[in-house]
């Protein structure tokens, strides 16, 4: 508890204080109260909505990916057959590297001249793409390495769902005569929705709050096309030293994840109890 309270309800409250005033390194005055201006600054901010839209968009992409590819990988390798610990371990390496170098690699992937992404492209004879260097394309880009690196997290999570369920429902599937897609569909699938939820959930959390990949990758770019809410957030503290603004920013975020958990939540209990 004591640990609880000193790494993460004791800088929630002290954002939340930075955000009720008027902190400026620049100015070289001490903190004063200011209320919601902040907020209010914010609220009618272009640049704060652009980047509100950037986060959502690129949420949305990586977690959709992460969950149908997720459930399909962990209903495949559930099943038994020759080298799956082998096909386990190959699925979980991405998991175990760092942000940072993950998206330092992909950087040299995504390189748009001699990257391996464009010669592959170019061998499939598709056209040629710029990557995180195009505004078009780079969250498709990033939200596809954020797939890359954590959907082993979703298998993890889903594979022990699967495990956990009753082998009497799918054999009498199998006894009705459904077919395997349909004792997916109609069977795995629902009794799977509660652990789908739960890790749809924490993945949400954790995309929408993502900072290290974004950053060692893009920075923002180009032309702020990929400056989600925490790049934002970081640009305000510490390149313009506007350390009250960056706190309402990063405030704001922590009740949107917060509002969007407890509806999750409530839907959750909707669907399992239908």
């Amino acid at each position: 508890m004591i640990f609880m309270v000193l790494m993460i309800v004791v800088p929630i409250v002290m954002t939340l204080a930075f955000s009720l005033t008027d902190w400026n390194l620049l100015t070289g005055r001490a903190p004063s109260f200011n209320g919601l201006a902040n907020y209010i600054e914010i609220l009618k901010s272009p640049d704060f909505w652009h980047s509100f839209g950037i986060t959502f968009y690129y949420t949305f992409l990586a977690i959709a990916m992460e969950l149908v590819a997720g459930v399909l990988l962990a209903v495949l390798i559930n099943k038994d057959f020759r080298g799956k610990g082998v096909v386990k371990t190959i699925i979980l390496l991405p998991y175990m590297m760092a942000p940072v170098a993950v998206g330092m690699m992909w950087m040299l992937f995504y390189e748009p001249t001699s990257g391996f992404m464009n010669w592959l492209f170019t061998t499939i004879g598709l056209p040629r793409s710029g990557f995180t260097s195009a505004r078009g394309s780079v969250i498709p880009s990033l939200a596809f390495v954020e797939f890359w690196q954590m959907t082993p997290m979703v298998v993890i999570v889903c594979m022990a769902g699967l495990a956990a369920l009753p082998e009497d429902c799918m054999e009498a599937a199998v006894v009705d005569g459904a077919t395997p897609i349909q004792t997916f569909f109609r069977v795995k699938l629902p009794m799977l929705l509660p652990t789908i939820f739960s890790i749809g959930l924490l993945r949400f959390v954790d995309v929408f709050k993502s900072f290290d990949l974004i950053y060692a990758m893009t920075k923002g770019g180009p032309a702020n096309a990929s400056r989600t809410l925490n790049i934002y957030a970081y640009e305000e503290a510490f390149s313009y030293y506007k350390f009250g603004l960056s706190s309402s920013i990063l405030t704001v975020v922590f009740i949107i994840v917060l509002a969007i958990s407890f509806a999750t939540m409530k839907l959750k209990n909707k669907v399992v109890e239908v």
